[in-house]
């Protein structure tokens, strides 16, 4: 079973590119189609996204995508309390705030 991270329930967005495709706009691009689909065929309220506090590539992402971050961090319950990566950062996207 999952851990339950502090924010559950929630719809979470994530992305995973192979080095040659970094920065070519493909991330934004999908994403923007998958909250277009989320928000208005399907009906969401929010979507969210977290990465490591380390992890500028994906957060700077976050951002292009107009998502909100969080004022707080996270400590990611499925990892060690001594994990370099346990702490995250949280952005929303909400479909009131999705143009």
């Amino acid at each position: 079973m999952a851990p339950c991270l502090p924010f559950s329930p929630f719809v979470e967005i994530g992305w995973r590119l192979d080095k040659p495709f970094w920065g070519q706009g493909y991330t934004c691009e999908a994403a923007h189609r998958i909250f277009d689909c989320a928000f208005t065929e399907i009906g969401l309220e929010e979507i969210v996204a977290f990465t490591t506090v380390s992890n500028y590539r994906s957060e700077r992402v976050m951002k292009k995508l107009d998502m909100v971050r969080d004022e707080k961090t996270f400590l990611h319950p499925g990892l060690e309390a001594d994990h370099p990566l346990r702490e995250h950062v949280l952005y929303r996207l909400k479909r009131s705030d999705f143009v």
